[in-house]
Order: C-alpha cells, then structure tokens, then sequence
C-alpha cells in the first residue's frame, strides 16, 4: 500500500463490509464524508506507523481489497481485511491475510475482530484464531436511563495530558497486555472524540453516541465510563457499543437496564491468549 492507494482500499473494505452487513441483517451507519474522511485518515496511520504490514490488491489498475495489521509492544492486530464482493471466493481474502500475517511475529499474542461472514471466521481459525462470540448493542437510549456518574471525569483536545495518556497506557498494559499510545492519540485527534476517566482505575475514548474503546482494571469502574458515555449521548441518538463478549456481564447489564437493544456481532478471534482482553471493549480498527 502507497499513499495513493488509501482512497481505492477505503472504499473496497467499506463496499464488502457493507455487503455482509446487508447480507446478515446488521445495522448500517449511514455513510457521511466526516466517517469517510475518519476512515482514511486511519488507514493512512498504519500505513505511516506499519508499512509491512499494509497491502492492496490490484486488478486491471482498480483496488479490490486491502489488509491492514500492526504490532504494539509485541500484540498484533488485524486492522482492516476486506475486498470487493465480485473478487470474492478466490483466494484473495487468504493471501491478503498472509501478507498481514507477516508483519510482525506470527506467534505473538493477537486479535481480530471478525465480521459475521462465515468464510472469514472460517480463515481466522485457519491461521490459529480461536473464536469467541459477542453481541453489540444498537438503539435508542431509554431517556432519563441514565446519569452522569460524579466520579467521571472528562478530558477533549487540548485538555489530554501525558499524563493522562500515561493512565490509559497502564491500564492497557495490565489489561491487554500492550500499551497503544501512538494509537489512542490519533483516536483523540478525530472530531467529536473525548476521553472518559475513572480516576486511574479505567477510561473509554467515546464519541458521541458510541464507545470507540474501553479498558479497565475492574468492572465497578468499566460500568462508571460506560453509564458516562451514555449519559453524554446526544438526546435521540442511535448508541453504539460493539464486541461484548460473554466475559462482559457488566454492560450488558449497564446496556440492557439503559433500554438499549443487543443482538449478534462479532466474534473477536484471539491467538496466543486464553481469550478476549477483560474488562476491555475493544475498537474495530485500533483493537
């Protein structure tokens, strides 16, 4: 993948993605150029922060898929996997996957976190993923559901410190088992984004009306950043927060007594690791 390339393998992982949304039934946020410009601009921070580990496929000039992956601290991460669906079902998906596969060391700890297309989960486990199912929460927030926990503090822009990176940095060592600082910065940079804290005890980098992701040390504080982000959420807005796995009771529990709606995602796919990060809710794109 070149600079050049980031529009073209955009727009073939969205063009899939949203094929096997629509195929399985799933919710679609409607596309606007703020989401396809955050998409880009993310693309593009991999390609700059693990160029070994961005690819494209071409066909006739035009891109048809794309794979992204990188590595912090020693943990990969599938970012990105995709192709145009009329490139499907010909080995294109594996040898995008291989490339990615390269970067870094393949047997490391890792994530994926995995569409609900069969074929995918399928190939994951090929290359040594195990599966863990998740659900997503989708819809409406019940009003007056929930309120703002005193306890949680709210930082934006110029208000994130070193400091405050520094916090995150810990948690996600202790909980992940790899720190993204790098990674978290360019998720605050993004229009709208803030970062929710519970002392030194967990954060959520929060968008509006949906977590982008979520660690903590305990579930008591992992529930106080999410009933935060909810009580945030602009009024009559669609909350989002995807990958909970079983190991997150907790909000489901916070998701569920808020009135909103759960209903299968995912999986998450994990190697080297006896299961998903938790209390951990982790990002599509940044893991």
């Amino acid at each position: 993948m070149t600079d050049t390339d980031i529009r073209g393998a955009v727009e073939a992982f969205d063009t899939g993605l949203l094929a096997v949304r629509a195929r399985y039934g799933l919710p679609v946020t409607a596309s606007t150029l703020q989401n396809d410009q955050r998409r880009q601009n993310r693309a593009r921070h991999f390609l700059h922060t693990d160029p070994g580990g961005s690819w494209v496929a071409e066909d006739g000039g035009v891109i048809v898929g794309m794979s992204q992956s990188f590595v912090r601290e020693g943990y990969w991460v599938l970012s990105q996997l995709g192709a145009l669906p009329g490139s499907q079902g010909r080995g294109l998906g594996r040898e995008l996957l291989r490339l990615a596969h390269t970067h870094g060391d393949a047997h490391s700890p890792g994530t994926i976190q995995c569409s609900r297309d069969p074929k995918a989960m399928a190939l994951y486990s090929d290359f040594g993923f195990s599966l863990h199912p998740v659900v997503a929460a989708w819809g409406p927030l019940r009003p007056g559901a929930v309120q703002h926990p005193r306890e949680v503090t709210r930082h934006e822009g110029p208000e994130v410190t070193a400091t405050h990176i520094e916090v995150v940095s810990a948690i996600d060592r202790t909980v992940r088992g790899a720190a993204r600082a790098v990674d978290l910065e360019m998720m605050l940079a993004e229009e709208g984004a803030r970062l929710l804290l519970h002392e030194d005890q967990a954060y959520a980098v929060a968008q509006d009306d949906r977590i982008v992701t979520l660690g903590a040390y305990n579930e008591t504080s992992a529930a106080l950043v999410l009933r935060a982000m909810l009580a945030e959420a602009p009024p009559g807005e669609t909350i989002e927060v995807n990958w909970l796995t079983a190991a997150q009771q907790w909000a489901i529990v916070v998701l569920t007594e808020a009135g909103v709606e759960l209903q299968p995602y995912g999986p998450v796919m994990v190697r080297g690791m006896p299961g998903p990060p938790s209390p951990y809710i982790p990002s599509g794109g940044y893991g």
